[in-house]
């Protein structure tokens, strides 16, 4: 958790994560490069910058990294849960098919229902949602400092950045592993459970600035990623069916 703190300890909490998503450069706008100034994430993107902070940056990185490390092994779970329990989404089918009629009530399948709980207990429900938040933050940030570095050097790799873990390449890599995550939890609300509604604040706080991102940030050649239909997919199921 302590990797997530995304600017110290002492502070993260005074953070507000409405100003840190107006102020990433990936909105449309004039004044967006005046907005990403403000940004409290931003500062440590210096020529030189010091030892403890691109630890920070490190310890961002590893973070998400270790999230989408523990969402890929529900997935696998839940895609063997799946696999046998045949008769029981075939009866989720039916029920679906029946009440779905006249009401917009929700009966998530196996592999949903893993993700759903998978957001609301493991991402939005905990003390991680704040760090989450603004480490993905920050990592957009990277990816478009390191961006402007490698135009500003002719499109070439600046020296010593692989090291660091501060190369574009690998900083989208991780972008886009997490969005994929991002993505495939944004499931719909269960109506009929006690659990709480969570979609419309995960796709305010997450999934939409972090596609934003993508689209923005990412090259050219990986726009077509299948996490970019999701999103799109994802987004006109709306609310739960």
């Amino acid at each position: 958790l302590a990797a997530g703190n995304a600017v110290g300890p002492e502070s993260s909490d005074r953070i507000s994560l409405d100003q840190e998503r107006m102020c990433l450069p990936i909105w449309r706008s004039r004044n967006s490069q005046a907005m990403s100034g403000l940004s409290r994430l931003a500062g440590g993107h210096r020529q030189d910058p010091q030892e403890a902070e691109v630890s920070l940056h490190r310890a961002r990185r590893l973070f998400l990294r270790q999230v989408s490390l523990e969402w890929c092994e529900l997935e696998d779970l839940t895609e063997f849960l799946d696999s046998q329990l045949g008769p029981l989404e075939m009866a989720i089918d039916n029920f679906r098919g029946t009440q779905e009629v006249n009401t917009a009530a929700h009966t998530p399948h196996v592999r949903d229902i893993g993700r759903l709980m998978f957001r609301n207990f493991c991402l939005l429900d905990s003390r991680v949602f704040r760090p989450l938040c603004l480490a993905s933050y920050a990592l957009v940030h990277e990816v478009h400092s390191v961006g402007r570095k490698e135009a500003a050097a002719g499109g070439e790799t600046a020296p010593g950045t692989e090291e660091s873990g501060e190369d574009r390449r690998g900083l989208v890599e991780l972008l886009e592993a997490f969005h994929e995550m991002l993505v495939a939890c944004d499931v719909a609300d269960d109506h009929l459970s006690s659990s709480k509604q969570t979609k419309e604040s995960y796709e305010q706080h997450l999934v939409e600035p972090i596609s934003a991102a993508v689209n923005r940030l990412a090259d050219k050649d990986i726009r077509g990623h299948p996490s970019r239909q999701c999103a799109r997919t994802g987004q006109q199921r709306g609310g739960l069916r």
